[in-house]
């Protein structure tokens, strides 16, 4: 048996999504045993090894592998947790996505910080574009960019590690969607451009070909544009105005002088 400790496993098989974090009190792993009886998995999905798991009640309990097969998690407990914290918003996201009548595919996106984010293809609709990790201003516009050339639809869930970007887009349309895990589903909010954030269950949003619908992102986005066209008139005007100032305080202008009627040419000289 390998000798790691990992907190995270999959119920469903190796190439599940059911996602799992054992407690850490030895009665509550116990339920949790009893509760998975199909057993625990190492999840493929989270970048794993497909292996079988078992409980360990050390001081702490923890699963580990019950093979020898290896494995990128082993004794890297961190990035397991972020990679299959991706698992835990991706399940309830499908489930919403289906119920719907889409046709999703997801594709895991990693980052160098080890916690992927979800690219969710749905046929005939668009992109669902699922960031978990920070991600920089310049990288946020990049990969917009990228992604609305290659779709119609582009929509944009942002987790908790994900904040800054979502204050960029924001800014630049108005509002952006925040995804929350809340106990077996998820939360969406509309942040406004003010950093206010109105929350409701996902259930309560649906997905269009104009992308996600949710109660005060249109609102959100249409006082954005209001604002931003009243900041380009007053912009505007106040050009007018300097422009009209700077003629009214300029020195007449002269008419040219009628030229001469013989060219000068040479030195005259000085009367004597």
């Amino acid at each position: 048996m390998t000798g790691d400790g990992l907190r995270w496993a999959v119920t469903d098989g190796p190439d599940g999504t059911a996602a799992v974090e054992l407690p850490g009190d030895d009665d509550a792993a116990r339920l949790l045993e009893e509760q998975a009886r199909g057993g625990f998995w190492c999840a493929r999905e989270a970048g794993g090894c497909g292996g079988r798991l078992e409980v360990a009640y050390r001081p702490l309990p923890v699963f580990r592998h019950t093979g020898d097969a290896p494995c990128a998690f082993v004794r890297q407990e961190d990035a397991a947790g972020a990679a299959y914290d991706s698992l835990r918003y991706r399940r309830p996201l499908v489930a919403w996505l289906t119920a719907q009548g889409h046709t999703p595919r997801v594709e895991r996106t990693p980052r160098r910080s080890g916690h992927p984010g979800l690219h969710v293809v749905v046929a005939g609709v668009g992109v669902l574009e699922v960031q978990l990790a920070p991600l920089s201003d310049t990288a946020w516009r990049e990969r917009d960019d990228r992604l609305r050339r290659e779709t119609p639809s582009v929509t944009w869930l942002y987790g908790p590690g994900a904040d800054d970007a979502a204050a960029t887009e924001a800014g630049v349309r108005g509002a952006a969607l925040l995804l929350r895990r809340h106990d077996r589903g998820l939360l969406v909010g509309v942040r406004d451009a003010d950093g206010a954030t109105r929350w409701m269950r996902l259930g309560a949003c649906r997905l269009t070909a104009d992308g996600l619908e949710a109660s005060g992102l249109a609102e959100a986005r249409a006082r954005h544009a209001r604002r931003s066209s009243e900041r380009e008139e007053t912009a505007r005007r106040a050009g007018q105005a300097t422009r009209r100032g700077q003629r009214a305080g300029r020195a007449p202008r002269l008419p040219e002088p009628e030229p001469l009627p013989f060219p000068t040419v040479g030195h005259v000289p000085e009367a004597g």
